[in-house]
């Protein structure tokens, strides 16, 4: 499975399925990031793989070609 993360202008994050069902939305990426990894540790023979697409605006990554992989926790 691969759930998507979308940043928005107003800095709020959804996070999504690959065919755009949204299944939550966040004040901020980090917590959308932190939600990902939690899915990810619990789902047991499916692995999930969370991409994201931010604004560069946040000091996030800018993703100038499409979906980047969540960096890893600080």
């Amino acid at each position: 499975m691969q759930l998507l993360i979308k940043e928005w202008v107003n800095r709020t994050a959804t996070v999504m399925t690959e065919n755009g069902q949204v299944l939550w939305t966040f004040s901020t990426l980090a917590a959308a990031r932190a939600a990902c990894r939690e899915w990810q540790a619990l789902s047991g023979d499916e692995p999930v793989t969370c991409l994201e697409e931010s604004f560069p605006a946040t000091g996030a990554p800018a993703c100038a070609a499409g979906w980047q992989r969540c960096p890893p926790p600080q």
